[in-house]
């Protein structure tokens, strides 16, 4: 079997919670030599275009959950979780849903929401993992699905404008003005101008931490893991994926401070260590020796322009969102196949997509507005062609310009030019 994943940064095997939950799980209830590890780094490859997903004898199974059901159903392998009572299984399943909304919020915050976070540690991750041109369009796709987790938190307006060229955070401030339109005076900048986000949150963050971190150590108690003493279950490395992640060194080590002073913080460090020591095969510092690593196939051209138009499309206005239903497979009738309304609208979303990736092709090669223009004009005839006193002299009344040029006038002979009533215009011509 393949258990195909968001690769390794910070140190750790993958830079994603859940598919650092399956790696761990997978190292403990499936012998080394049942399974391999792919860091494909691609949802496409899995049907429901979600990741950690496991690929075993022609299935896909996305989703850590979902990947413990299934390894449970498999009467090859002894489940994790099988002493557990019916009640320890409905807190179990509680417990992975409450990580899965605050403690992903909480981790988006400050890994994809921190403007110094992202910049300085979680963008570049993502541009070592992906290849051109999915570096413009991945990162940022899951940025703005990172922003929206923690609405419910109040903390996605923390989040600032992105340079998508080169990373840089922008104030969405403009400058004030008057009600005449006349720039107001700078002033000096306050303290909380100055506060990064998480500094001004401080308060609400510091609260929202205890909490995450009390509600877990109140179900593990005085247990060595959440459940018993003797072996952890698929819950624990649920918990390790996220807990885990939120330690490590950022910018503004705010998790890392609060999770040291806090007492239900430092009880879950300690169960950490546990686990990573005692349970978990994998060793940091040691991830290519002691993990099954396998090299994902390549992705050939087309499949790399084809993922790459259909992260473009989703943030087509209008179509995006029908377009992300369809290819994530979430219209379907009931027999199990697609909706062909949504099949043609997602068709032709697609081909939107790939009208505005080419109309910005053709805007990029447009030179730039304001440029200086260029004239020119065919020579003329006349006196025209001694610039302006000639242009002067051809005005004048009466005067017919030649066709052709004139012969060369004889040595010492007066030339005129131009005759009037009462102007007359010689040239003296020398040989």
């Amino acid at each position: 079997m393949e258990l195909h994943v968001w690769g390794e940064a910070f140190g750790l095997p993958s830079i994603d919670p859940e598919c650092l939950a399956a790696i761990s799980y997978l190292g403990y209830a499936v012998p080394q030599n049942a399974w391999s590890l792919v860091a494909s780094n691609d949802v496409s490859v899995s049907p429901d275009y979600v990741l950690p997903a496991l690929h075993h004898n022609g299935t896909w199974t996305s989703g850590y959950l979902n990947i413990v059901r299934f390894l449970a159903s498999d009467t090859s392998f002894t489940p994790a979780d099988g002493d557990l009572t019916e009640a320890q299984r409905a807190d179990a399943l509680a417990y992975a849903s409450y990580l899965s909304s605050r403690g992903s919020a909480l981790l988006a915050f400050f890994l994809y929401v921190s403007p110094s976070a992202w910049t300085e540690l979680t963008r570049p991750a993502y541009s070592s993992l992906l290849r051109f041109p999915l570096t413009w369009t991945v990162p940022l796709k899951l940025r703005s699905a990172a922003i929206a987790k923690t609405e419910h938190l109040g903390l996605d307006h923390l989040a600032a404008d992105i340079d998508p060229e080169d990373g840089s955070s922008e104030s969405k401030v403009t400058a004030p003005t008057t009600a005449t339109g006349f720039l107001r005076l700078p002033t000096r900048p306050t303290v909380s101008d100055s506060m990064q986000p998480e500094q001004a949150a401080a308060i609400r963050l510091q609260s929202l931490l205890e909490d995450f971190f009390l509600t877990l150590d109140e179900l593990r108690g005085d247990k060595t893991y959440f459940f018993s003493d003797d072996k952890p279950t698929p819950l624990d490395f649920l918990a390790f994926g996220y807990l885990r992640l939120m330690r490590v060194q950022t910018p503004q080590p705010f998790v890392e401070r609060c999770m040291n002073r806090n007492h239900a913080g430092s009880r879950l460090i300690k169960f950490l260590n546990t686990l990573q020591k005692e349970i978990i095969q994998w060793k940091e510092g040691q991830i290519q020796d002691t993990l099954p690593w396998t090299m994902p196939i390549a992705q050939s051209c087309v499949a790399m322009t084809s993922r790459f138009v259909g992260d473009a499309t989703e943030h087509v206005p209008g179509v995006g969102n029908s377009w992300k239903s369809w290819r994530g497979d979430g219209v379907k009738d009931p027999g199990g196949t697609r909706d062909p309304t949504q099949t043609l609208l997602a068709v032709g979303a697609a081909v939107v997509g790939l009208a505005a990736v080419g109309g910005a092709v053709v805007f990029k090669a447009l030179s730039p507005f304001g440029d200086s223009t260029h004239r020119w004009e065919a020579p003329k005839g006349g006196l025209y062609q001694f610039g302006d006193i000639g242009a002067i002299f051809n005005s004048l009344p009466g005067f017919d310009a030649p066709a052709m040029p004139p012969p060369a006038p004889s040595p010492m002979e007066r030339d005129t030019v131009y005759q009037g009533e009462k102007v007359e215009v010689a040239v003296d011509v020398e040989p």
